[in-house]
């Protein structure tokens, strides 16, 4: 399982250290309506896809997934991944991060951490301004 600490919040930013100790770790594609998504990777080497743009990082590199825009990232390596995650605005994400936890300590979430369809569902309907399902990316 991964593990998320929040380091740093204030009106308009979370900041948050993330840890992903299984390879294989995936996020499922997702678009964040009205906020900005900031990875600067501090050890392992993730894949992001971002739009239709896939990266490859390493230590040092920064990934950014602007508002609106469908992405995932995942740990294709046999190594741990730890990254400093950026949230702009902050709005309600804190929050949402908690209550996701918050289910996956009662077993309501499957093994990359998402929760099954009635859960989601209501979680992407109260935390709308946040995050919501992939969007296809034009050219």
């Amino acid at each position: 399982m991964f593990r998320r600490t929040a380091v740093e919040t204030g009106g308009e930013l979370l900041e948050m250290d993330d840890h992903w100790p299984r390879p294989g770790h995936r996020a499922a594609p997702h678009v964040h309506p009205e906020m900005e998504e900031r990875w600067e990777v501090i050890a392992g080497g993730p894949r992001f896809r971002i739009g239709a743009d896939e990266i490859a990082a390493r230590p040092g590199d920064v990934v950014v997934a602007p508002a609106g825009v469908t992405h995932l990232a995942w740990n294709p390596g046999s190594e741990p991944v730890h990254m400093r995650i950026q949230m702009r605005p902050a709005l309600r994400w804190e929050e949402f991060v908690r209550k996701l936890f918050a289910l996956g300590h009662e077993g309501w979430l499957d093994e990359n951490g998402v929760p099954e369809p009635a859960i989601l569902y209501e979680l992407l309907r109260e935390y709308k301004r946040e995050i919501a399902p992939p969007v296809e990316q034009t050219a």
